[in-house]
């Protein structure tokens, strides 16, 4: 059972690397969606692929042709959503890292806005995640976090915020935001990303900044 999960990660591994067209990919994007939302619905231990190529309206024969297996696409699930925080950060918000944290925070809360069952996966099932494709999302989430990192020490650097252990405000930063996912969602119609980051965020800077 070990071996042959063990080879699934392998192949789904080469799948990604594997050229594509860009049909397949749209496509790829569609199950991913529409499997994220299936994982939130009834939970991930409780779907089978079979489960997700209805969801999705394919065979699953077809469902295989682009994911060889379920942790493969829960794997996808977890790319896709981190690399869209990482995009989001190198983006930023220039020079200031106030606003660059702002931005970030924004972008975590669209994401949940946007793709609630994606942020809820990479949540509550990185755990599930095995070998390679577990190392490769903590790799990107500890890029992501020392990135973070980075504009907290940049703002103590320039004196905007007042020395701070850096680690420990950046995991209350992530954790601020973060959280949100258990939240945010049925308020997301009515309050904008920008509205919620503002909110969250001011009580934040007002502790961090130099009075």
């Amino acid at each position: 059972m070990v071996h042959g999960l063990t080879k699934g990660i392998c192949v789904a591994l080469k799948a990604k690397k594997r050229p594509t067209t860009e049909a397949h990919d749209e496509k790829r994007g569609e199950i991913i969606e529409h499997c994220a939302a299936l994982f939130d619905k009834v939970g991930y231990h409780n779907t089978s692929m079979q489960m997700l190529a209805d969801e999705v309206g394919l065979g699953k024969p077809t469902l295989y042709h682009y994911f060889p297996s379920k942790i493969s696409i829960l794997y996808a699930i977890h790319d896709t959503h981190i690399q869209a925080l990482i995009t989001g950060l190198r983006r930023g918000g220039g020079a200031d890292p106030a606003l660059s944290l702002r931005s970030a925070c924004i972008d975590i809360l669209r994401q949940i806005a946007s793709h609630p069952g994606y942020v809820r996966a990479f949540m509550d099932n990185y755990g599930d995640l095995e070998g390679e494709m577990r190392d490769l999302i903590r790799a990107a989430r500890r890029e992501y976090f020392e990135s973070v990192k980075a504009l907290i020490d940049a703002g103590i650097v320039n004196g905007q915020f007042r020395p701070c252990d850096p680690v420990i405000t950046t995991y209350a930063f992530l954790g601020m935001c973060n959280w949100a996912y258990k939240w945010y969602p049925p308020m997301a119609a009515t309050h904008s990303p920008e509205d919620v980051a503002d909110a969250l965020c001011a009580p934040f800077f007002d502790g961090l900044r130099v009075s």
